[in-house]
C-alpha cells in the first residue's frame, strides 16, 4: 500500500492510527506500507508518477496487489499516468481517497478502504479507481463533485466491480498481453484550454509562439469549434502546418467526438485536428504527454498513436 501521507518510511503513529480507526483491514490481507511522498494530490507533478511508477514496479514481484491512497483532486491524472506507464499489468492498482478525513465520524475514507484493500485480493489486472463502492477503470474515471460522497464516474465505460452485499466483479477488465515492463517517459510539452463563446482566438498566438508539440482543445458538443467570427481554423493549420498536433476533445462529459458530424467539426478536421473520440480529457492530456515522451517529441508518431487505445482509454472507432 502506497500513501501520500508521510514521506519516506510510514510512521509507526500512522500505521498504528490506520488499524484504530480500520481494524478491520488486517483480517483482509497481509499488508505493508511505503509512502513514496508527501503533499495535497494538487502539487501532484511528472516527478511524482514517475517515482510512484518506480515504487510499484519495484515491488510488482513481491505482492498480489496494490493500493495507492492518494488526494482525489488529481487521482484521475495519476491513474491515466500509471495506467500507461505499467504496461501489460498483471495485478490489480487501484487508487483510492475520501471526501471526509478518515477520523471524521461520516467519513467514508474507512469503506473505501476497506473495499480497496479487498479488491485488490481479486484478479483485476488494471490501474483502477475505487470510490462509493466503485471500482473504475483508472483512464476512463473523472472527479465530478467535490461535496457527495460519489465523487467519480466513467462516463464512457462500464464499471469493474461493484460492492454491496457481494463483490459483483463485472468481467469488463483487460488482460495483459505480454510481460509486464515500466515505462516513465513524458514530455509536459502540452497545452489544454476550454472554449467558450466569445474566445478571443488572437490569445492562441501566444501559445503557438511558445513552441508547444500538443494542444488539446475543450470544445463544444461532438467537437465544434468556432469558424467564423474568432475561429479557430487558422490557429489549426497554423499549428498542423508548423508540425504540431491539435486534438479536439468535448465539454460533454458522455458521448464521442465525432468530427464528421457538423460543419464546425469538419473544417477542424480538414485543417489537421484530430479526434479524442470518448476519451475524458485527462486522458487526453496524459496520454499526448505520454506519447511525447514515448516518440522523444516527434509529433508525427504521437498523431499516428493518438487514436489507438494504449490501456483501455479509448474506444476505437
Amino acid at each position: 500500500m502506497a500513501t501520500a501521507g508521510r514521506t519516506g518510511v510510514v510512521s509507526t503513529e500512522f500505521v498504528e492510527e490506520l488499524f484504530q480507526h480500520v481494524p478491520g483491514i488486517r483480517n483482509i490481507a497481509e499488508i505493508d506500507f511505503r509512502s513514496p511522498f508527501t503533499l495535497d494530490s494538487s502539487n501532484v507533478t511528472i516527478p511524482h508518477w514517475v517515482q510512484l511508477g518506480q515504487l510499484l514496479s519495484d515491488q510488482m514481484d513481491h505482492y498480489d496487489g496494490f493500493v495507492v491512497i492518494h488526494g482525489t483532486d488529481t487521482m484521475s491524472y495519476t491513474a491515466c499516468a500509471l495506467s500507461f506507464m505499467l504496461g501489460n499489468l498483471a495485478k490489480p492498482v487501484i487508487l483510492t481517497g475520501s471526501q471526509r478525513p478518515l477520523s471524521a465520524i461520516r467519513t467514508d475514507a474507512k469503506n473505501n478502504l476497506i473495499n480497496a484493500i479487498e479488491l485488490a485480493t481479486h484478479d483485476i489486472p488494471e490501474v483502477c479507481i475505487f470510490f462509493d463502492y466503485k471500482l473504475f477503470r483508472g483512464n476512463r474515471a473523472k472527479k465530478v463533485s467535490i461535496s457527495d460522497f460519489d465523487a467519480f464516474v466513467s462516463p464512457n465505460y462500464p464499471l469493474l466491480a461493484e460492492v454491496g452485499l457481494h463483490i459483483d466483479i463485472k468481467q469488463n477488465h483487460r488482460e495483459p498481453t505480454g510481460i509486464f515492463r515500466l515505462d516513465t517517459r513524458f514530455d509536459p510539452g502540452v497545452f489544454c484550454f476550454r472554449l467558450f463563446p466569445g474566445f478571443d482566438a488572437g490569445m492562441l498566438d501566444g501559445v503557438f509562439h511558445n513552441g508547444l508539440k500538443v494542444v488539446i482543445i475543450e470544445a463544444f458538443g461532438a467537437g465544434n469549434v468556432p469558424v467564423e467570427d474568432a475561429s479557430l481554423i487558422p490557429f489549426i493549420k497554423k499549428m498542423t502546418d508548423a508540425g504540431r498536433l491539435v486534438a479536439i476533445s468535448s465539454q460533454s462529459v458522455r458521448g464521442t467526438v465525432d468530427l464528421h458530424l457538423y460543419d464546425c467539426g469538419r473544417r477542424a478536421l480538414d485543417a489537421g485536428a484530430v479526434s479524442s473520440g470518448d476519451m475524458t480529457t485527462e486522458a487526453s492530456v496524459i496520454k499526448a504527454m505520454y506519447l511525447l515522451g514515448q516518440f522523444s517529441g516527434n509529433v508525427a508518431k504521437v498523431r499516428s498513436n493518438f487514436g489507438l487505445s494504449l490501456a483501455g482509454e479509448l474506444t476505437e472507432s
